[in-house]
């Protein structure tokens, strides 16, 4: 039998939004591992006898700063917050004793010009989903679950570079299906390595590392499960594409419904057919709790003829359309009634093969933005102490919050607009 292939697809969604901050998050679940935390004690007393105090408790010292009466420690904890609780308890049971009063216990932070924000790596397109806000406003509460961490990410596409310096130790497992050598699942990343670039850009736009150099993605703390469906020519089979779907759900220990399951399938490709084995599998990973946002189809320009390409146009997958810089659409981008929000995908700069940088424009480079921004709003539950939130929840949380372009209300260019990844994590730690 003849097989359906699947080409890439072109997307773009963008969000603006202003939302107060509200809450703080729980400390980081106990079963993470413990990590070294930079802390500084401000006491007032005797230099040397606080000295002694923080020796006796354990605590690495890295620096004295008597004329400040400070001492900066290293204490070992599952999360910042945790750190700073566990040594203002320690050192306070200890300090009243010997006549030393603590002023203060704090995270001792890196320090940029004025925060993430203005880190020279972090792009326009970042700035339009108002992203650095969430970084700005939640990292100094939550750390690294403010860029995403605990959430995985499966990138069902051509591939990822993952030697490229952006995202060197992000990628940690992958599944092969569309080159040779073909239906190889594991952690050899070498056999999933992408030649055509595509799936390298797409990966950039998700977690770049902020580092001042080259780019920054959205959520670069996420965790990225390399799943090749698409050939390094750009297409792939339907049916490889729904093995990779199952595979990427299942996660690393190929158990249903344990902890590397994937939680947010990005998937920058789409068709125009509904495909039954499409259908089943999509449907499948949405019953088993994953959020699969997909883009598009590459538009012409005539409303009647385009229409949201499969999967986008499944009623349980976000689909995202393009806009450009001033949040207008382009004529490529897709139109119809199941898009569902907007994000930047004209003239986006990314990561490439072998450590290059380059642009593309598409719904194909729209679409991560959003697949990230549902990789941290996740990730900022976790660190609340709340559940993930379901497809439904997911999406009711960038619909509710996204900023209307175009024609008044929804419309089929935009949807319900541009994201707004601030107004759309307050949004969701709002939820029970």
């Amino acid at each position: 039998m003849k097989r359906f292939i699947l080409s890439i697809t072109a997307i773009a969604m963008v969000v603006l939004v202003s939302v107060t901050a509200t809450g703080s998050a729980a400390l980081a679940p106990p079963l993470l591992p413990q990590k070294e935390y930079r802390i500084i004690i401000g006491y007032s007393g005797d230099d040397a006898v606080a000295e002694q105090i923080v020796k006796g408790l354990g605590f690495k010292i890295l620096r004295k700063l008597d004329v400040f009466d400070a001492i900066v420690v290293t204490v070992p904890a599952f999360s910042e917050q945790h750190a700073v609780t566990k040594a203002k308890q320690l050192f306070a049971s200890k300090a009243a004793k010997y006549g030393i009063k603590v002023r203060y216990v704090t995270i001792d932070r890196l320090v940029h010009a004025t925060g993430f924000s203005d880190s020279p790596d972090v792009q326009w397109n970042i700035h339009m989903i108002n992203m650095p806000l969430v970084w700005d406003t939640y990292y100094p509460y939550v750390g690294a679950y403010a860029l995403g961490y605990g959430v995985q990410v499966a990138v069902l596409d051509t591939g990822i570079d993952y030697t490229h310096p952006e995202l060197y130790g992000k990628v940690v497992w992958c599944v092969n299906i569309a080159d040779p050598p073909w239906d190889y699942v594991g952690y050899n990343l070498r056999y999933c390595r992408d030649v055509n670039g595509h799936g390298t850009h797409v990966a950039g736009i998700i977690a770049a590392e902020i580092d001042g150099y080259g780019v920054a993605g959205v959520a670069p703390a996420v965790t990225l499960y390399a799943i090749k469906v698409l050939r390094n020519t750009g297409s792939g089979y339907i049916s490889d594409i729904a093995y990779g779907i199952y595979y990427a759900v299942i996660g690393p220990d190929g158990i249903l419904g344990t902890k590397d399951d994937a939680d947010v399938l990005s998937m920058s490709l789409g068709g125009p057919v509904d495909d039954p084995l499409l259908h089943d599998a999509t449907y499948w990973a949405y019953e088993n709790g994953a959020i699969i946002v997909a883009a598009g189809n590459e538009g012409d320009g005539d409303p009647t003829t385009d229409e949201v390409s499969y999967p986008a146009k499944y009623p349980w997958v976000i689909a995202v359309a393009t806009v450009d810089a001033n949040g207008d659409s382009p004529t490529w981008s897709s139109e119809g009634p199941e898009v569902d929000v907007a994000a930047p995908g004209v003239d986006i700069l990314s990561t490439l093969p072998r450590g290059d940088y380059g642009y593309m424009s598409g719904t194909s480079m729209a679409t991560p933005h959003v697949s990230a921004t549902v990789a941290l709003i996740q990730a900022m539950r976790i660190a609340a102490g709340k559940p993930m939130l379901t497809f439904e929840q997911v999406y009711e949380a960038l619909t509710a919050t996204a900023i209307d372009l175009g024609p008044e209300g929804f419309d089929n260019f935009t949807g319900y607009g541009l994201i707004d990844a601030y107004a759309a994590v307050n949004y969701a730690l709002q939820m029970p």
